[in-house]
């Protein structure tokens, strides 16, 4: 018991010390983006959309690969503009490729979380590459009452078109929040 409390209490501690920094590499030091103040836009939203075993082909309720890149440009959009970095023309600039595999349950009508991975590159207006960040492949992951709520329906192969927005969201707001940290 006392060896669970102090394995757990060095893990906060860990996390303590390390802080909250950037996930991104700098290509330029000292780097020009200053946290909370930068703002962006995206210049290049590429997606890559794949299917997981269990495919229904006479399912076309789930959107299209162009009709997914489009639900993540807005989404992302609308959380850079909830952060308080949405910029212009004039701001720097993102280049976002994301890898989603859409993950079927047995009948290919209802969906297991997906499968996703992504690349986000910072470039100032001379075009030049200022950070980079990507991300292994991972799933969705919700707080946790809520996360049993989506394994529930996911169990229950009640969690598909309809919800699959909600993923989505839920990974631009990722995307996202490893923005609002960028830079000093």
């Amino acid at each position: 018991m006392k060896k669970a409390i102090f394995s757990s209490l060095g893990v906060i501690l860990t996390l303590m010390i390390s802080g909250c920094g950037s996930v991104y590499t700098y290509s330029v030091k000292p780097t020009p983006i200053k946290q909370g103040e930068s703002k962006y836009t995206i210049r290049d939203m590429n997606l890559k959309l794949s299917h997981g075993d269990g495919r229904n082909l006479e399912n076309t309720t789930f959107k299209t690969e162009d009709e997914l890149k489009e639900s993540f440009s807005s989404f992302i959009k609308v959380a850079l503009e909830e952060n308080s970095i949405l910029g212009d023309n004039k701001s720097y600039q993102l280049d976002i490729s994301v890898n989603y595999t859409r993950t079927y349950k047995y009948g290919g009508n209802a969906l297991n979380k997906p499968r996703v991975s992504y690349e986000v590159k910072v470039y100032d207006s001379n075009n030049d590459l200022l950070a980079k960040h990507s991300t292994g492949e991972f799933t969705t992951r919700y707080a946790s009452l809520m996360d049993t709520y989506v394994n529930a329906q996911i169990i229950a192969f009640t969690w598909d078109a309809e919800d699959e927005p909600k993923d989505v969201q839920l990974i631009s707001n990722l995307l996202v929040k490893d923005l609002v940290e960028l830079g000093d």
